[in-house]
């Protein structure tokens, strides 16, 4: 085994990257504010675990999607597992971005060179955004068809291009078996590739520039291995148990099944979505272009600014404040 493993070095260099990977230096020792990007890979992976068995026995279609559901959540063995792992760590990977782009901007994590990294992050933020809004139409239910429309509608009003895009991704004028495909494709083809080939990306930026260290002299250099990695994996670990908790105790839900001929009341977005649910409500219709696309636009804008923010005078604090205060007010 060491023979083939020293000729597949020989021919690969692997064991000079796994050195250079696992020893990287961490000024100022291993710390829990570092777990945030590791959890978030980590919750990615359980995604695409529990969502490559999910697949196995879900049925893409208007007639047979609702039906396939049921039979994951109340037939298959331990399908309920499977979905609840899926839904609960699907809503912790929002949770677990929040927390990481406050420690970036916190740490100042985003100034120079690192803004590149920083505009990686926030692309990855939209797309897994992306991947939570497809993946709430995909039960078929009376929730989810309801509150897929509600946030097409909010798609539908963008200036110039607002109803061609809705149309888009409706599949046409009404809401049915091209919707559901078309966000099944989403869910599970282009979303994933993009979150894969984004992340791969920001890894690499990351392993450039390295760990942004606000005091490096408050302890002494450690290495990812196994200091950093013991903090990770405890991470990761408390995930686990929170989703698991979740899914036990509370499982993911399945309303009635789709019917365009009974409206859905309740019909609101998820929680990471309902923000701008109420926002909208501030607005007269005929502002509603205002809460929907510009001021969203205007957030989305300081975000990928705040490199440049940062240099003027004060600049970093008032990063600072707009984060707090952006989450003070969601």
């Amino acid at each position: 085994m060491q023979a083939f493993l020293n000729w597949l070095d020989h021919r690969t260099g692997y064991k000079a990257l796994v050195h250079e990977a696992l020893y990287e230096r961490i000024p100022g020792g291993a710390r829990w504010r570092y777990v945030w990007g590791s959890t978030l890979v980590f919750t990615f992976f359980v995604q695409c675990v529990t969502g490559f068995f999910l697949w196995t026995a879900y049925s893409p279609s208007f007639q047979t999607a609702w039906e396939s559901v049921y039979y994951i959540q109340y037939v298959m063995s331990y399908g309920w597992l499977v979905r609840g792992l899926h839904h609960f760590t699907a809503q912790a990977m929002i949770v677990l971005l929040v927390l990481h782009l406050m420690q970036v901007v916190i740490d100042g994590a985003y100034k120079a060179p690192r803004e590149v990294n920083f505009w990686l992050g926030l692309i990855l933020m939209k797309i897994v955004l992306g991947l939570s809004l497809t993946g709430y139409l995909l039960p078929w239910d009376q929730k989810g068809y309801w509150a897929t429309q509600v946030a097409t509608n909010i798609a539908g009003i963008t200036p110039f291009v607002g109803p061609e895009l809705q149309k888009l991704a409706v599949g046409g004028p009404d809401y049915g078996h091209h919707t559901l495909t078309r966000f099944f494709a989403l869910h599970t083809g282009l979303l994933p590739a993009l979150l894969v080939f984004f992340l791969a990306l920001h890894i690499a930026v990351f392993r450039r520039h390295g760990i942004t260290v606000p005091d490096p002299h408050r302890a002494p250099e450690a290495t990812f291995w196994p200091d950093q990695v013991l903090k990770d994996a405890v991470a990761c670990l408390a995930v686990l148990a929170a989703v698991l908790a979740l899914t036990v105790w509370k499982g993911a839900e399945l309303s009635a099944p789709a019917d365009p001929a009974e409206p859905y009341q309740a019909a609101r977005p998820e929680w990471y979505f309902l923000f701008l649910f109420q926002f909208l409500k501030l607005f007269p219709s005929s502002l509603e272009a205002v809460g929907a696309i510009y001021v969203p636009g205007a957030v989305m804008l300081v975000f990928f600014l705040m490199p440049f923010i940062a240099k003027w005078d004060r600049g970093h604090r008032f990063n600072v404040r707009f984060v707090f205060g952006l989450m003070g007010a969601c």
